[in-house]
């Protein structure tokens, strides 16, 4: 009988120290992959303010790579949101003929903004209305 609750012991406390180590690590790969989105995410719209303040060829190409970084490590929701500010900007580049662009390019800024705090957070806000600053304030 002692040989039973050793056994049992024994493999309970097998089973305790896998579970903790496999959660433990679980939550290390989560809080990495989370601090490596932050990373990308904060260059991405570092990259866009940079661009609407100086706009030239250096901050546009920053921006460039940035987005094209946010493709591989994005959730889905955050691409969608992506390629619908990436589209809106770029059509109003090329024909300069979008209707209300600056409160389309803040929705859709905001859309974009609120995707990317949930990948992150896993939090739902209701924040009405997302910007960045440009430009200097005199």
């Amino acid at each position: 009988m002692e040989i039973i609750v050793s056994i049992i012991g024994t493999i309970t406390t097998i089973i305790t120290i896998i579970l903790t180590n496999y959660l433990s690590k679980k939550n290390e790969l989560k809080f990495a992959e989370r601090k490596l989105k932050e990373k990308y995410y904060l260059k991405y719209i570092n990259s866009i303010s940079n661009n609407a303040n100086y706009n030239n060829t250096k901050s546009v190409l920053e921006e460039n790579k940035a987005f094209n970084d946010l493709i591989l490590i994005s959730s889905e929701d955050v691409l969608k949101k992506l390629y619908a500010f990436q589209t809106l900007r770029i059509e109003q580049l090329k024909n300069n003929s979008i209707e209300n662009y600056c409160n389309e390019y803040d929705k859709l800024f905001t859309e974009l903004i609120k995707s990317i705090r949930i990948d992150l957070y896993n939090k739902k806000e209701e924040i009405p209305n997302i910007y960045i600053l440009s430009g200097v304030l005199k």
